[in-house]
């Protein structure tokens, strides 16, 4: 009977089968497992080390639950740093159970703390058998795993001691959740931080993982979900976007890691745009043992010996282009100091393939006159700024072409592709500061970088 006068059922300490360990190890192991009650004994029952696997499974109901592991791999190091835990279910005969029917089960509803835990617990016992001593286990975790209790956080830290590892070793991969309490997740996540563990946030740019989350949880690592690097293998343009927003999550202090990779042209990307860490089906699959790190080392030599050889084509074209438009304006700006007006100095330089338009800008960045436009430019795309106002009189010294001319008067600055709203497409401004007439003036020809990418064979 409990105060309230209402008599409570006590549930058996669950009982914990197992078959015999081949080793000394596993033996230490499956008494660490016993040692740790989770529940009720229909919940999730610890059974030891299957012979084939040689690692530990459990039992929910007439499932079998085991783990699979899938590697996480450093283009800096050229090996795996760590490796992610995935639940993996079977029932009675042998057919594989999807994890989200048994996480989602009704003897799981209500339950589902224990449920994660004890699969966090399988999870983490089986890493110490397939991991080295500097590998990482990624574990994934509800936003409500968080929140927990000051007894079960020291459970934490005696099992991990118990299994001689640190939680400096773990990261706990937050999952999405479009609901919750954002306050009390950011309260557990300190939390876990506090004690050692690291955070990383799942599946970003999918659903609700977005950058809010990122100012809100301010993760050790990001997973980019697999839907943003496909996305870059089929569309030029979000390719184009990837490493800024590789770079922007840098500045947000965290590593970058792309998931779900699956080919060789998504893994080129991958690399190319700076991510950290990459993982995917091109480099390892999971599996209930660890990956051999020497077929993986070639792997990633291979993917980085095709890197080299598409660096050095683009900067091979990127000379090339260089070259061409350097020579042409420079040309268009030594015929405007002899006194030639700005259409028929340029005249030669906008017969250049992908060449869009020139103009004129003053020591203040004020634009002096039209734009002097190509004969047959190669953009389509329709001119914003026509709709709003003549380009004579506008102030461009926000741009770097400007800025960057103006600080080397008589040297030619190259932009990075940006978007022009002088035609709405993807552009790169040559530029150069020159003193004529008694001023200091900035020529500048827009070109078409999808154009002469294209052109000039860039990849």
């Amino acid at each position: 009977m409990n105060g309230a006068g209402v008599k409570v059922e006590r549930l058996p300490k669950p009982k914990i089968r197992f078959i015999t360990a081949a080793s000394h190890r596993y033996r230490e192991r499956r008494a660490i497992l016993a040692s740790i009650q989770l529940g009720p004994p229909d919940l999730l029952q610890f059974s030891g080390n299957d012979a084939s696997l040689r690692s530990s499974f459990a039992q929910f109901g007439d499932l079998t639950l085991s783990s699979a592991f899938q590697p996480i791999f450093s283009f800096s190091h050229h090996r795996p740093i760590g490796y992610e835990a995935l639940l993996r279910a079977y029932d009675s005969a042998r057919n594989e159970v999807e994890p989200l029917k048994v996480l989602n089960s009704p003897n799981a509803r209500g339950r589902w703390n224990n449920l994660e835990r004890g699969v966090q617990l399988l999870h983490t016992s089986n890493f110490v058998r397939v991991a080295n001593a500097h590998q990482r286990l990624f574990l994934n975790t509800r936003p409500e795993g968080f929140i927990i209790s000051e007894a079960y956080r020291r459970l934490v830290e005696d099992t991990l001691a118990r299994l001689q590892l640190t939680p400096q070793r773990i990261v706990l991969e937050v999952l999405e959740s479009p609901n919750g309490n954002i306050e009390r997740l950011i309260e557990g996540i300190a939390s876990f931080r506090k004690q050692g563990f690291l955070i990383a946030l799942d599946d970003f740019g999918a659903g609700h993982s977005n950058i809010d989350r990122v100012w809100q949880l301010q993760p050790d690592i990001v997973k980019l979900d697999r839907s943003v690097i496909a996305q870059a293998a089929r569309e030029p343009r979000v390719a184009r976007v990837l490493p800024r927003l590789v770079s922007l999550l840098h500045e947000t202090g965290a590593l970058v890691l792309i998931e779900g990779v699956e080919t060789q042209f998504e893994a080129l990307l991958s690399m190319e745009c700076d991510a950290d860490f990459v993982q995917g089906f091109y480099f390892a699959r999971p599996a209930p043992g660890s990956v051999d790190e020497e077929t993986c080392r070639a792997v990633m030599d291979s993917l980085s010996e095709m890197f080299r050889a598409r660096v050095e084509v683009n900067a091979r074209a990127k000379t090339t282009l260089l070259s061409a438009y350097t020579v042409a304006l420079q040309t268009a700006a030594e015929r405007f100091c002899t006194g030639i007006d700005l259409p028929h100095a340029s005249e030669d330089l906008l017969r250049l393939e992908g060449a869009v338009r020139c103009f004129l800008l003053d020591a203040r960045a004020f634009q002096i006159g039209d734009d002097v436009k190509a004969a047959q430019p190669c953009t389509s795309a329709p001119n914003f700024s026509q709709s709003t106002a003549e380009p004579s009189g506008c102030c461009w010294d926000r741009r770097p072409y400007f800025r960057n001319a103006i600080s080397e008067l008589g040297k030619v600055q190259v932009t990075e592709p940006y978007l022009s709203i002088n035609g709405v497409h993807l552009c790169v401004t040559f530029s150069i500061a020159i003193s004529a007439r008694g001023s200091i003036w900035v020529m500048c020809v827009d070109t078409d970088w999808r154009h002469i990418a294209g052109r000039y064979g860039m990849v």
